[in-house]
C-alpha cells in the first residue's frame, strides 16, 4: 500500500497516514472499475450492457468491499462520477449507493476519435487538479487507458484507487485487497 506524502513515502506508505488523509477530504479518489470480465474482447457499444466487458460475481462482491470500507473508515465521500461503461458505473453504484455518469471518463477506443480519447484524459486530470470541498473526497471511476494517459500511470489494478491531493499530485494508494488492512490499522491506532 502506498501512503501519503514523498514518492518514497508513496512506495513504503503508512495505512495511519492514508487514513488520516482520506478522513480529512479534500481529495480525488480516481478508482478503476472493479474485476471485469477479461475474456470479453469486443468492440465496446455505450447502449447496452451486452456489448460491453462486464463486472465478475468477484467484481461486484470487491466493489461491496472497497464501499465498505470506505464507510467503516468514516472517509467522506462527495461526488461519485462514473463512465458510462456498465463496469464502471456498476462500480460506483454498488461501492458507493450512486453515481452521476460522467462521458468524460470513457474508456479509450468506445466513442469519438483518438484526439477525443486525449481530450477526456486531459479532462480527467483537470478534474483531479481542482480538490473538492473541504471535507469530501470525490471518486471518479474510470478505466486504465485514461489513468495511463492522464496520469502517466501504466499499471493499474482492477479495483485500485489512486489518491490525488491539489494539482493532481498523487499522495497515495490502496489496492482493493487493502482496505481490511487500513481499517485494522486505524482501530489498533484509535485503540492505542
Amino acid at each position: 500500500m502506498a501512503g501519503c506524502g514523498s514518492d518514497e513515502e508513496q512506495r513504503s506508505g503508512t495505512p495511519d497516514r492514508t487514513v488520516s488523509a482520506l478522513q480529512k477530504g479534500g481529495l480525488t479518489l480516481v478508482l478503476r472499475h472493479a474485476i471485469s470480465d477479461a475474456n470479453v474482447n469486443r468492440q465496446e457499444l455505450l447502449r447496452s450492457c451486452a456489448f460491453q466487458r462486464n463486472l465478475t460475481e468477484a467484481g461486484r462482491d470487491q466493489a461491496r468491499a472497497i464501499g465498505s470500507g470506505i464507510r467503516a473508515l468514516r472517509i467522506p465521500i462527495g461526488d461519485v462520477r462514473a463512465s458510462p461503461l456498465c463496469r464502471t458505473r456498476d462500480t460506483a453504484r454498488l461501492a458507493f449507493g450512486r453515481v452521476i455518469v460522467d462521458r468524460k471518463l470513457v474508456s479509450p477506443g468506445v466513442i469519438g476519435t483518438e484526439a477525443d480519447d486525449k481530450r477526456r484524459a486531459e479532462a480527467l486530470r483537470a478534474l483531479a487538479e481542482r480538490p473538492p470541498a473541504d471535507g469530501e473526497n470525490t471518486v471518479l471511476v474510470t478505466h486504465t487507458g485514461n489513468i495511463g494517459t492522464a496520469f502517466g500511470e501504466e499499471t493499474v489494478r482492477e479495483g485500485e484507487m489512486l489518491i490525488y491531493g491539489p494539482r493532481a499530485r498523487l499522495v497515495g494508494r490502496v489496492r482493493a485487497d487493502e482496505w481490511t488492512e487500513l481499517l485494522s490499522s486505524a482501530k489498533t491506532a484509535s485503540a492505542g
